[in-house]
């Protein structure tokens, strides 16, 4: 749940965190080293046990106006398949509705999610756990795009939901972004 007053005009709009993960620039000879998981998969589930995540995930792409899509049901969670697979070196993107008409959604309490909690992907007996390293809120135009989806060295899940206050013709006016890094 957002802080009391979150949606305040005035109000700060970033969540009480560390700062947003920069990506990891390796040399190859640290590449090679590294024992990051080397069977990777298009993820199929989602689990977050403290906010009581466990949701399907859909493949999604670009909208008409070609911005990463997002699950058609509000109970489902999105991958955004130009990303990276579960567990490959590179930003695995998620995306979840906040809510929809009937209420909450699957990501409505995101926002919640504290530094060091896992997140786990999954696919049939393939898992992958991640731990939460930053949870962000940025106004729609201060989200950086190129953080979330851009090449990294690093083996990191994004996780983006909406938040603020809703504009019936401009939609939510923050985000809120998650970044986890994946255990060894």
């Amino acid at each position: 749940m957002i802080a009391p007053g979150a949606d305040a005009p005035d109000a700060d709009s970033k969540l009480t965190t560390v700062g947003f993960a920069d990506p990891l620039v390796l040399s190859a000879t640290e590449i090679d080293r590294q024992s990051f998981h080397t069977d990777t998969f298009v993820p199929k589930r989602l689990k977050i046990p403290s906010i009581d995540v466990d949701a399907v995930i859909q493949p999604v792409g670009k909208d008409r106006l070609d911005r990463m899509d997002t699950p058609t049901d509000a109970d489902e969670v999105g991958w955004y398949r130009y990303g990276a697979k579960a567990g490959a070196t590179g930003n695995v993107v998620l995306s979840g509705h906040l809510d929809d008409l009937r209420g909450p959604a699957i990501f409505a309490n995101l926002g919640e999610l504290r530094l060091g909690e896992s997140v786990t992907l999954q696919r049939s007996k393939k898992v992958i756990e991640y731990e939460v390293v930053s949870v962000e809120r940025y106004r729609l135009e201060d989200v950086p795009l190129a953080s979330i989806f851009a090449a990294t060295q690093a083996t990191r899940l994004q996780l983006i939901t909406c938040a603020g206050p809703y504009d019936p013709e401009h939609g939510y006016r923050d985000r809120i972004v998650v970044t986890a890094i994946a255990k060894v």
